[in-house]
């Protein structure tokens, strides 16, 4: 579970059994290991990953707090297979790497190891990300929660099951229905046959991406997009949801829930947070540990 940690005493725990499983796992994982043309001395990858993974496991705000951590706690360096300390702009560099193009790596393993081949159903949603009010690159934007805030979005592809198979981060100025074919085209790689959705996905464009990946979106009629609906879609679905095999399938949604309640209460939203690459990096961390204790 991620927590801060409220004293310096705290840190000389024993590291949690969570972060041990999973650096032994990243350890066991085939990465490219891009030799660096600067005076400093190459560092690992992987012992570069397993730091951003402790920084979200203890929510440390920033990578410049990270490097006075690891200096401080020997415990730490070692957990991470440090020798020593690297420069800030060499975890810099490491977590736009990550961004770019560690994470899909790691992300596509562990799915692999879930065995995540044919899932049928998935659910689609976002929730609300709250940032400082000093962050110049959030936006502000409507929650059911929160009402107005600011902030970011993430919006979320799950399995029934609760494994998250996609991902997008917005500002929260973005609109559900907008972000929501970027994430349905990322799913073309399962044999998926339909997606949940709320009312905000009613749209015909985004209606029309599933259909072009072979899926069908069942999302309740929303009556402000337009007049009342003519076509089949609309005319059938409100009638197919009432029935009680579609009220048990609309029942399924309550699973992404779940998974935006565990991820939160596991502390992926940072109300004093500030800077969008900042936020990234925690978000992504937190899918990984999310997904990786389906293995455990």
């Amino acid at each position: 579970m991620i927590s801060n940690l409220n004293s310096e005493h705290a840190w000389s725990y024993e590291i949690d059994p969570l972060l041990t499983s999973l650096f032994r796992y990243i350890d066991s994982l085939s990465l490219p290991e891009t030799p660096y043309v600067t005076g400093r001395p190459p560092v690992s990858k992987k012992s570069l990953l397993k730091c951003f993974f402790l920084k979200t496991y203890f929510a440390i705000d920033s990578l410049r707090k990270l490097v006075r951590v690891l200096q401080r706690f020997r415990c730490f360096q070692r957990a991470c297979g440090l020798g020593e300390v690297p420069h800030l702009s060499t975890f810099s560099r490491a977590a736009k790497w990550f961004r770019e193009q560690g994470f899909p790596v790691f992300h596509a393993q562990v799915l692999k190891d879930l065995e995540v081949r044919y899932p049928k159903i998935v659910l689609i949603d976002s929730t609300a990300l709250r940032s400082s009010l000093y962050d110049s690159q959030a936006k502000w934007g409507v929650s059911t929660r929160y009402h107005w805030f600011k902030g970011y979005k993430l919006h979320l592809c799950t399995t029934a099951e609760g494994i998250i198979l996609s991902h997008v981060l917005t500002t929260a100025n973005r609109n559900d229905a907008a972000v929501a074919p970027e994430l349905l085209v990322s799913l073309k790689q399962w044999d998926i046959e339909l997606v949940l959705g709320d009312a905000a996905y009613d749209s015909e464009k985004v209606r029309q991406t599933a259909e072009q990946s072979g899926i069908l979106l069942i999302s309740p009629i929303n009556r402000c997009n337009s007049e009342e609906p003519k076509d089949a879609y609309g005319r059938v679905l409100p009638v197919f949801l009432k029935t009680r095999f579609g009220q048990w399938l609309f029942g399924l949604r309550r699973g992404i829930e779940r998974v935006f309640n565990e991820l939160k209460s596991d502390g992926v939203e940072q109300p004093r947070w500030y800077g969008f690459h900042r936020y990234v990096l925690h978000v992504l961390c937190c899918i990984l540990m999310h997904n990786f204790e389906f293995l455990l």
